[in-house]
């Protein structure tokens, strides 16, 4: 259970143990593909240097990629645990343990691309999907191309072809359009399927669909469980509504300063520099490192 103190005009760091630390990757930790800068490589090798447990809490699925993070942004080592899938996949390093959910299957996918197949054909939305190396798009428009080049994997137009699409499972679907039509969808899968699908904004224009009962709050929940950590010694960052409860379920959630307002509203502190500037990285150092009322 978290504890506040409220001040008119300043917020004061309220967790005196970190063990863990996790952050949100794309536009918290770095822009998209991007490398590290350099004041948050050098705050998380001095909190690595300490103990703390360093995780990442990405809405992508957890590949080797992924896994070694800590070489592409030159740490020196690699992340104790990822929390994969917006908390839909889970992979602890050191006990060598991971958590998988179940994939969509062909007939759900081919169903709810049925029932919104005529806003997607009225509006142009651009959709892809994650899971079974499937690289079946339609609409392909500049974000996608953009994250085809960045992430070095091509793209195969299968527009309006939902047989051709649907070939293989899938862990979600990623819509990608302009903020009233991803309102609409997110509206209309909430009426027709009543919870058993979630859609999670991850960037400003997309939305993810997958099953409910995932987030990356869950993810870190059980990955504090497996490990027999508290809650309360963890510190978390975002930027985004798929971060929500990530910043939530932490003993203190920080939201970058050029993140969502409505995550903003909700976490416990919001850093003074924005995410290309090492926002993460000076919070770590302003609020934690140089905090002598912090214990690791």
């Amino acid at each position: 259970m978290k504890s506040y103190t409220f001040y008119v005009m300043e917020v004061h760091f309220m967790i005196n143990k970190i063990k863990v630390l996790a952050a949100d990757v794309d536009m918290t930790l770095s822009s998209k593909s991007s490398p590290l800068p350099k004041i948050t490589i050098q705050a998380l090798q001095e909190l690595h240097n300490r103990g703390v447990k360093l995780g990442l809490a990405t809405g992508r699925e957890i590949t080797e990629m992924e896994k070694t993070k800590g070489i592409f942004w030159k740490l020196g080592f690699e992340f104790d645990f990822i929390i994969g899938m917006n908390g839909g996949m889970i992979y602890d390093r050191n006990l060598d343990k991971t958590f998988t959910m179940d994939m969509m299957s062909i007939e759900e996918m081919k169903e709810v691309l049925t029932f919104l197949m005529p806003i997607i054909e009225e509006n142009k939305v651009s959709i892809n999907v994650e899971g079974n190396q499937l690289h079946n798009v339609m609409n392909i428009n500049e974000d996608l191309l953009d994250m085809s080049k960045r992430r070095n994997i091509p793209l195969i137009d299968k527009t309006g072809d939902i047989d051709g699409f649907c070939e293989k499972p899938v862990y979600k679907f990623l819509f990608r359009t302009d903020p009233e039509t991803t309102q609409l969808i997110r509206d209309q899968v909430e009426v027709q399927y009543k919870g058993k699908y979630q859609t999670i904004e991850t960037f400003p224009g997309t939305i993810e669909l997958m099953y409910s009962g995932f987030s990356k709050g869950r993810g870190l929940e059980m990955y504090c469980e497996w490990n027999q950590i508290h809650l309360e010694n963890t510190i978390a960052f975002g930027d985004n509504e798929n971060d929500n409860s990530l910043l939530l379920t932490s003993g203190w959630g920080v939201c970058l300063k050029d993140g969502n307002p409505n995550t903003k509203a909700l976490a416990d502190n919001i850093t003074d520099y924005d995410c290309l500037d090492g926002g993460v990285g000076h919070y770590i150092f302003d609020h934690i490192l140089n905090n002598k009322d912090v214990e690791f």
